[in-house]
């Protein structure tokens, strides 16, 4: 098991003239390495997940390929700061990779991200150059189109994928992400959350598609 570490980040929000005090908790998994695994759940998603899937994933990940890695928490804050809590996280990584790498250089930043959380991502990556492979998990189509995931995906200089639950209604974007060329895995049977028998699907999938 995978020592980490605890911080929770504090900023406002403005909007109309109200001001809205903001929080979240992430979970910092320090590696000597020069990559770093990012996991970003969907909306109020907790910080170790169901069942503590999200540790689990980062846990497996590292023992295979010895990486940093930071979890996040998602809460809700307004439906017009969708992207707020994704920026407050990397705005925290840039200015502490040092000691998230224990003193490597950080080059490569890898993220898995469900539902709303791989809809933003999608959508901000471009911003991110230092974002190296993105694997989205039933993105919420209500945040991110077809075109704004395959465009996201497009701007990384290595791999993009997405993986669908047949049974979670973002499945219906499959067809016009193959036809723009994005990578897409349909994983028979499981929903939007992965439920029952495939949680440990869902864990393994950075290992799976994050080589």
């Amino acid at each position: 098991m995978s020592t980490y570490v605890k911080e929770r980040l504090n900023w406002r929000e403005s909007m109309n003239g109200v001001t809205i005090d903001c929080s979240l908790v992430i979970a910092i998994h320090p590696k000597s390495s020069d990559t770093l695994l990012v996991t970003i759940p969907g909306v109020d998603g907790s910080l170790d997940g169901y069942e503590q899937k999200y540790v689990r994933m980062v846990e497996k990940y590292q023992e295979v390929y010895q990486v940093a890695a930071v979890r996040m928490e998602n809460p809700f804050i307004t439906s017009h700061h969708w992207e707020s809590n994704i920026r407050h996280v990397f705005e925290y990584i840039a200015n502490q990779a040092e000691d998230i790498t224990e003193g490597e250089k950080l080059t490569n930043i890898k993220v898995v991200a469900h539902s709303a959380g791989a809809a933003m991502i999608a959508k901000l990556a471009h911003e991110y150059p230092i974002i190296s492979d993105i694997l989205l998990i039933n993105p919420a189509q209500k945040l991110a189109s077809a075109s704004d995931v395959a465009t996201g995906l497009s701007s990384l200089k290595g791999k993009g994928r997405v993986v669908f639950g047949s049974l979670d209604p973002s499945v219906s974007m499959v067809e016009e992400l193959k036809a723009s060329g994005v990578n897409v895995t349909i994983i028979d049977g499981a929903d939007h959350n992965f439920s029952g028998d495939f949680l440990e699907e869902f864990i393994n999938l950075p290992l799976k598609h994050l080589a």
